[in-house]
């Protein structure tokens, strides 16, 4: 279908560009600065949802949550540990259950900031607020289930949110062309099976079925296209209009793990997880175009595809027991961002692909943590954890403004009878400053119109996790 005819436009045929009477309009809607920019904003919308870890989320178990996650890998004392390591069921007599949930409260805020029109159109400033805070709370809930079907083997399932984040800006932001919402959300369904080889060593594996669905929009500077084609009555920024960007997909992964128990008291965990492969299938929308603009294709909405991969995972963990209260915790985990090196957008509606360079890089999660069985009840534990951001500078966005973070937690479990226990984890993660700087180099960028911008973020996140365990 094409995009003049496309439904989509309003229901019907839209006018021919080129038709009669609107021959010099149809130049101008055809010029190459106007195709440049419809195939930015395109690029931008999908692109944004593998801004990712920003978009990493790790928050399955509040078991695993009060010690940073520090030997999750190693751990096979809780059914949430099958999210870190399929091998760990294999220690779980009976049938078991957990019931997970996570409050996410990001606070993300820009303290300085400043933005600028190329100077194709006069380099005057874009006014605005600097976005207030971009980061929404959320709420992430996990669920998991695991049966000893012999001696040696057990199978399980858990449902849960490995990947997911809500970023959202003023509408009045400075940043507004380069971004307004930012929205990814999936969901994992992993059956898995594990089986105790020896006494000491165990291994599992589960098949991960992953939806993903995203929503993304930015502000579009009509007025500055209009006047860089020098239609009479626009002016920068007097008509603001909106792209918004849908799309999901459900693809197949895999993990594989193992647990091994050296000498008493001593236990690794090693744990693999694969990258899933996704093709966004999503729907390009503009809202507010101006009429004499509204004749161009670079406006008219459209289908498109973009290729988004949830990256691949190693996990080592260790569990070293001290005596009969201590326990120490470590963990290390490398994740795969530099597969995010470009992405690549193409249209149904006959526009050339579009590619935008991100250039991501690989990042390790470090964990050290401990517990204190204070009473045959109560345990308490504590963690701190390096994360790596896989954002270059030269690459940061005001969709996700990530930089290294520290996390502090803490946390502790209760037996509240014989089959039911309680668990609950806080995390404070103390973020480094974030400086975005981003060129709008004129025709040909991939940022044209969307100005030049220049800002500081400073951010923390402060998460809360509750979880109740049954054993049968």
């Amino acid at each position: 279908m094409s995009a003049a005819a496309d439904p989509r436009n309003g229901g019907g045929p839209q006018p021919d560009p080129q038709g009669p009477g609107d021959e010099q309009r149809g130049k101008r809607m055809g010029h190459p600065l106007l195709r440049a920019v419809g195939f930015g904003i395109g690029t931008l919308a999908l692109s944004a949802p593998a801004w990712a870890t920003g978009f990493e989320l790790r928050e399955q178990s509040a078991v695993g949550q009060g010690a940073s996650f520090a030997g999750a890998a190693a751990r096979d004392d809780d059914p949430s540990m099958i999210f870190f390591n399929p091998a760990a069921m294999a220690s779980l007599p009976g049938l078991q259950g957990a019931v997970v949930g996570s409050g996410i409260f990001p606070v993300i805020e820009a303290t300085s900031g400043s933005a600028t029109r190329n100077a194709l159109v006069g380099g005057s400033p874009i006014a605005g607020s600097l976005g207030g805070d971009i980061g929404l709370d959320a709420f992430v809930p996990a669920l998991y289930s695991t049966a000893q079907v012999a001696p040696d083997w057990h199978l399980g399932i858990s449902v849960t949110s490995p990947f997911g984040l809500v970023t959202k800006s003023a509408d009045d932001s400075i940043s507004r062309y380069h971004g307004l919402t930012s929205s990814l959300k999936t969901i994992n369904v992993a059956p898995t099976v594990s089986w105790q080889a020896l006494p000491n060593l165990s291994f599992g594996a589960a098949l991960n079925i992953e939806y993903a669905t995203a929503r993304l929009s930015n502000a579009v500077d009509f007025g500055a296209i209009g006047a860089a084609q020098r239609i009479p009555g626009f002016l920068p920024g007097a008509r603001d209009g909106r792209a918004t960007v849908t799309g999901n997909d459900t693809a197949v992964g895999f993990q594989l793990g193992a647990q091994w128990e050296p000498r008493a008291g001593t236990r690794l965990g090693l744990s693999f997880r694969s990258a899933v492969w996704h093709t966004l299938q999503g729907e390009a929308q503009f809202q507010g175009v101006p009429v004499p603009l509204s004749f161009s294709p670079a406006f008219a909405n459209a289908i498109g595809q973009a290729k988004l991969v949830t990256p691949e995972t190693v996990t080592l963990g260790l569990r070293q027991r001290i005596d009969d209260r201590w326990t120490l915790l470590g963990g290390l985990q490398w994740t795969n961002w530099s597969r995010f090196r470009e992405l690549t957008v193409t249209f149904e509606n006959g526009r050339a692909p579009s590619v935008t360079e991100e250039r991501w890089r690989d990042t390790v999660f470090l964990s050290i943590g401990g517990e204190y069985r204070w009473s045959e009840a109560l345990t308490l534990r504590g963690g701190v954890a390096w994360d790596q951001t896989p954002v270059r500078d030269a690459f940061r966005t005001p969709r996700i403004p990530d930089n290294d973070r520290t996390w502090l937690s803490v946390g502790a479990s209760y037996q509240i009878s014989r089959s039911i226990t309680l668990s609950g984890g806080y995390t404070h993660i103390f973020a480094a400053d974030a400086s975005v700087n981003l060129d709008d180099p004129g025709p040909g960028g991939s940022n044209l119109f969307r100005g030049n911008l220049a800002s500081t973020y400073q951010g923390s996140v402060d998460i809360v996790t509750a979880q109740l365990r049954f054993a049968f």
